[in-house]
């Protein structure tokens, strides 16, 4: 393609490489290098493309739109740094057809960006040559978005499977428990973590607050469990080296029914279909609880006495003392919403 001069236009490309754990069994085809090499391969010939940038989403899922690389090339764009932009097909660039649809049809045109999806013989400068085009790349947006919803269900089913047969699938197990060396998806008791988690419901039962707690744990110099999964080395996030006990930390473990020997899992759901790509809670009723799959740190009566403080503290908090003024005189108003009576079998874990 020539501008108005006559002379060859060269585009700045930017490569974007895309890989996530939906792709499953098609992981080592649609690995990054084997996307690499297949677009270096497709450029071999193409002197008016000059290759300035490239941009990798390694571990994101095509739905969602919010993934790292994808935002800095496309903010190279507005910047004028890239004007092409080349992936190894449509569903390395997005798996929503709407919203892949409006970046090819509507946002990349006004930018006059070139967009080529090599396995789908895709090139948006030679869309006139074929009419089909469009609709071609709008069946194959669809059948991606469709495969998406399809590799959703079939994940929701494999942990649901796993779930109703007492097997532990979370990449870090709970504070106070390892992951079985010999079979990994069953809990074992950290020796070294345990006796804190113990000192935590003890310290409730004896009528400290989740912040009293957490304040005695950080003057003990006990490291908070993400600090101690960083010397441990499971995980590498420099914020983590100095992590302290919070208050949310330990009203966690006081709610995690884990420490009963009992699995609750279910608790959140991430969908990939239909850009519904944030995780959402599951409502408690709705966890699969599975009892009795590992050891125990916290016997059952004393987690659920532990709940029935809990119950109480909030009972005392929700009671809240409204004041005002009026012409020199302060009225108070007391608001008191009733708890829910407490149910043993209903308790959050």
């Amino acid at each position: 393609m020539s501008d108005n001069t006559g002379i060859k236009k060269i585009y700045q490309a930017a490569l974007y490489i895309r890989l996530s754990k939906e792709d499953g069994d098609k992981a080592e085809s649609n690995s990054v290098s084997n996307q690499r090499d297949l677009i270096y391969s497709f450029l071999k010939d193409k002197k008016d493309i000059q290759v300035c940038d490239e941009k990798v989403d390694d571990g994101y899922s095509g739905v969602g739109f919010d993934r790292p690389a994808l935002i800095s090339m496309l903010e190279d764009v507005k910047q004028g740094k890239i004007n092409c932009i080349i992936v190894k097909d449509l569903s390395r660039f997005g798996r929503n057809y709407i919203e892949t649809g409006n970046y090819l049809e509507i946002v990349f045109p006004v930018l006059n960006v070139r967009f080529i999806a090599v396995n789908d013989n895709y090139d948006s400068n030679k869309l006139e040559s074929n009419a089909l085009q469009p609709l071609d790349t709008m069946i194959k947006g669809i059948i991606n978005e469709a495969y998406a919803k399809d590799i959703s269900r079939k994940i929701f089913t494999a942990k649901e499977i796993q779930r109703r047969n007492g097997l532990y699938y979370g990449n870090v197990p709970p504070y106070g428990y390892l992951k079985d060396p010999a079979e990994p998806h069953r809990l074992i008791v950290n020796p070294e973590t345990s006796p804190t988690v113990k000192q935590i419901f003890q310290r409730k039962l004896e009528g400290m607050g989740s912040f009293q707690i957490a304040r005695l744990l950080n003057e003990s110099n006990i490291p908070s469990p993400m600090r101690y999964q960083f010397l441990a080395g499971a995980v590498k996030a420099p914020r983590y080296e100095n992590s302290i006990w919070q208050g949310i930390t330990v009203k966690t473990i006081l709610r995690n029914r884990t420490y009963t020997g009992d699995l609750a899992m279910g608790k959140k759901r991430r969908n990939l279909s239909a850009n519904l790509t944030k995780t959402r809670n599951i409502p408690c009723e709705d966890w699969t609880i599975t009892e009795y799959t590992h050891e125990a740190i916290i016997s059952r009566e004393t987690f659920f006495e532990v709940q029935r403080v809990c119950m109480r503290e909030q009972e005392r908090n929700r009671a809240k003392c409204y004041c005002h003024s009026d012409i020199g005189t302060t009225d108070v108003i007391s608001v008191h919403e009733p708890v829910k009576q407490f149910r043993e079998s209903g308790v959050s874990p």
